[in-house]
């Protein structure tokens, strides 16, 4: 799953993410995994005003959550979603609507379909465990050992090791 995830967001994928001012319209934008392999930009997307500031660039092994709009939200659980989400996102779009929540500020996503919204909560959900599950495997061995990337079979650097995969066949 991971490794289909990261190959989709190598390409792009357009999504409408939600500004976190006030003022910010929400747009099309075009989410992808930066060469690095463990952290998250995006950019316009194609016809959409572009700006002169520097790409995001989020550590997705610092992501805590990956919420649905229609789940509770546990600093309001009279609320679901996100501050932003509910601002922001129309109700009718809510079915396919999630966060990306990190300690300080949150990645609010409408995708283009309930389909496709389920596919990038899981895969992000997939992606954030394992980017976590290798951090923290780096940090448990060796000083001077560093966490670094690990290259897949097909030369494409990956972050986490295919330990962290069963890859066991079942018999029967």
């Amino acid at each position: 799953i991971v490794r289909c995830f990261v190959a989709r967001l190598r390409s792009g994928i357009t999504v409408v993410k939600h500004g976190r001012s006030r003022w910010c319209k929400s747009r099309l934008r075009v989410l992808q995994i930066h060469p690095d392999g463990r952290s998250l930009t995006w950019k316009p997307a194609e016809g959409e005003p572009t700006t002169n500031r520097k790409p995001p660039k989020l550590d997705l092994s610092t992501c805590l959550e990956v919420r649905h709009a229609w789940s509770p939200d546990p600093h309001n659980p009279m609320y679901t979603g996100t501050p932003i989400l509910r601002q922001k996102c129309e109700a009718a779009n809510a079915h396919k609507s999630f966060a990306l929540i990190f300690k300080h500020r949150t990645v609010d996503i409408t995708a283009v379909t309930a389909d496709q919204c389920k596919v990038l909560m899981e895969g992000f959900s997939a992606l954030c465990f394992r980017l976590q599950v290798a951090s923290l495997a780096g940090r448990s061995g060796t000083k001077n050992k560093s966490a670094r990337p690990m290259p897949d079979e097909d030369g494409v650097s990956v972050t986490a090791s295919n330990t962290l995969t069963n890859n066991s066949a079942t018999k029967k």
